[in-house]
């Protein structure tokens, strides 16, 4: 009897757990990201980088100039946007990843294509390059790929999501 106890705590706090932290905004917010597009990978690959890069929008400003909910890094914007780098344009284009989701999703995904492309379909060294940029075998780009594809376990497979 004792045994079938334990046992059934166990299963019942590993069904129950919220190891990211997540709340039920949170759930929703990355539903509807998941929305966003009908490729797994991709899907995973969004929610993942929105709870490692923002926390799932608590933290919209970074210390290295990334914004948003994907913290797209504002030059790498302003280079795909074909506009000057300006102050005038960093508030313009730093504002609207902050606030319209739908500009910082297209650029995360635009940015994840691109490495895509660039890594030949490998999402390790495509995650990494997404922060780390050519620095994909970096300690920090390893590291960041590692974050991201656990991020994306728990998803799955403890969220269900």
């Amino acid at each position: 009897m004792k045994k079938i106890t334990i046992l059934l705590l166990l299963i019942s706090s590993f069904l129950f757990s919220n190891s990211l932290k997540l709340s039920s905004k949170d759930i929703y917010i990355l539903k509807k990201i998941k929305s966003l597009t009908s490729n797994k990978q991709m899907q995973y690959s969004l929610m993942a980088l929105c709870i490692q890069e923002s926390s799932v929008g608590k933290f919209m400003i970074s210390k290295t100039n990334d914004y948003g909910l994907f913290q797209a890094n504002i030059k790498t914007v302003l280079s795909r946007q074909k506009v000057k780098d300006t102050r005038a344009n960093r508030k313009y284009f730093a504002n609207k990843l902050i606030n319209d989701i739908g500009f910082s999703a297209a650029n995360a995904i635009i940015e994840l294509e691109y490495w895509q492309k660039v890594h030949k379909g490998k999402w390790g060294r495509t995650w990494a390059s997404y922060n780390t940029g050519w620095r994909y075998n970096s300690p920090a780009g390893k590291r960041f790929a590692t974050s991201i594809f656990r991020i994306i376990k728990k998803l799955k497979y403890e969220y269900r999501l």
